[in-house]
């Protein structure tokens, strides 16, 4: 059970990132092809590798580490069900709910889509980087 929730917790990760990523690319397009569209999908590839590599990957090895020491349940379909639940923990949905409502907050804030689009694509690049953590046999 411990794999299949690490594995849950990757696809969400894995499927949040690629969402920002589009969603990012999508802002970034506004601008037409040119030098200030290549630089900002430049900056974005670059904070996002960066984030993945060094912010995002501890966090994801911590969660792998704590689902180590996670009783799942006997019961297999309470274990699929809860399994991922108990990995992220409190502190994860919380941080979850952080960023999703500072996410809606910059959406619905005057900053223009361009300059969001950099944002979201770094954050989406970074969540695709560290999600590997999930689908991998070590972690060395």
């Amino acid at each position: 059970m411990k794999k299949t929730s690490l594995i849950i917790v990757g696809v969400i990760w894995l499927l949040v990132g690629i969402g920002l990523s589009i969603a990012g690319i999508w802002w970034i397009k506004g601008l037409n092809f040119g030098p200030m569209m290549v630089t900002f999908m430049s900056i974005s590839v670059i904070v996002g590798l960066l984030k993945g590599r060094f912010v995002l990957k501890k966090i994801a090895l911590k969660y792998y580490k704590r689902a180590d020491l996670i009783q799942f349940s006997k019961n297999r379909t309470l274990s699929l069900l809860f399994g991922w639940v108990q990995v992220l923990g409190i502190r994860g949905f919380v941080l979850i709910g952080l960023m999703m409502a500072m996410g809606s907050f910059l959406r619905h804030s005057s900053i223009d889509k361009p300059v969001l689009g950099i944002v979201y694509l770094a954050v989406g690049i970074a969540l695709v980087y560290a999600s590997k953590i999930f689908f991998s046999e070590s972690k060395a």
